[in-house]
């Protein structure tokens, strides 16, 4: 994993089209042309089973961005500790909002998976933007996730997943 500024997050999203607002950072509006909304799980126990479901309705792919753009929103729900700590483990040793961004590459699954866990945890915003793939999606403290496609197929099978699962879905756009 490596660890980009705000400004190496918005260089590394340009060149995919990714809009960004008046921030430079990317909009809350998914661009795919299939996109739900779904609730985080009601239940605590739940939350790491739907990080994995979220990493892997962005399969397959080369790498992905994973881009926190709000935090220290609800301070009581984080663990900084814990998040430096896992950050240190790879040598970094900025702050969040010194290096919002998080680069994984994709034999990375297991941290994509423990970030997306942790930003769900400690109410942060995060757009997860993988360089090659037919999905994006945006996590926000709000405890939703946004889904967006570019494959109808990719799109219905997440879906379909999170129904089994008894996830509610809130919208559907292009589905």
């Amino acid at each position: 994993m490596r660890f980009f500024t705000s400004k190496e997050c918005e260089d590394w999203c340009r060149p995919l089209g990714v809009p960004l607002d008046e921030k430079l950072r990317p909009t809350h509006g998914l661009t795919q042309p299939h996109r739900f909304r779904c609730a985080f799980p009601d239940s605590f126990s739940q939350l790491l089973w739907f990080s994995r479901c979220v990493e892997s309705a962005l399969q397959p792919r080369q790498t992905c961005l994973l881009w926190v753009t709000d935090f220290d929103i609800f301070p009581a729900n984080e663990n900084l500790h814990l998040y430096y700590r896992l950050r240190q483990s790879y040598g970094d040793m900025r702050l969040l909002h010194e290096a919002p961004g998080h680069l994984c590459l994709d034999y990375e699954v297991p941290d994509v998976v423990t970030l997306v866990h942790l930003c769900m945890l400690f109410g942060w915003d995060v757009h997860l933007i993988p360089t090659f793939g037919y999905g994006q999606a945006l996590v926000c403290h709000d405890e939703w996730v946004d889904f967006g496609f570019d494959n109808d197929q990719q799109c219905d099978e997440t879906l379909q997943e999170l129904k089994r699962a008894g996830f509610q879905i809130s919208s559907c756009d292009g589905v």
